[in-house]
């Protein structure tokens, strides 16, 4: 016998479940519900060095060289870490562990924020390029047309 709720007037539908409030675990990944959205800057304040707003491309340099060394420092923590959190130095390793996966964190957001940047100049030389296309086209164009004229004639 098959349920159709339509059929029973009396049916009503279960309410939905509460909404969740504040970190739960879903699939092995740890969410929270009272994170908010950064201001993009908020990246660069994460890291110990001194980043130059004024100049997009020495950021982007310093933080390309930053990169490989910190992420190196990471791959060397996971290579060293505890299985099993048995004791306090154990904890401390997770924890500078962390500490080193959130500095990558911030390095390649910072590296995101500084190629955004660069949007609007993208865009503009986009144009410029298809631009100088379009004349170059048009231009021989009217060269070829010329040329026909002439043979015509």
């Amino acid at each position: 016998e098959e349920f159709e709720p339509h059929a029973n007037k009396d049916f009503q539908c279960p309410p939905p479940p509460p909404p969740l409030e504040g970190p739960y675990v879903m699939y092995g990944v740890r969410y929270d519900t009272s994170f908010a959205p950064q201001d993009p800057a908020a990246a660069h304040r994460g890291l110990d060095i001194e980043v130059d707003h004024q100049s997009p491309v020495a950021t982007l340099r310093l933080l390309n060289r930053l990169l490989p060394d910190e992420y190196l420092k990471l791959m060397q923590l996971m290579i060293e870490r505890p299985i099993l959190c048995l004791n306090e130095s154990d904890k401390q390793k997770i924890r500078e562990l962390d500490e080193q996966r959130e500095r990558v964190e911030n390095i390649i957001a910072s590296m995101h924020l500084t190629l955004s940047r660069f949007r609007p100049y993208q865009a503009r030389q986009a144009l410029i390029t298809t631009l100088r296309a379009q004349v170059d086209r048009r231009r021989k164009e009217a060269k070829d047309l010329r040329e026909c004229r002439e043979r015509a004639q």
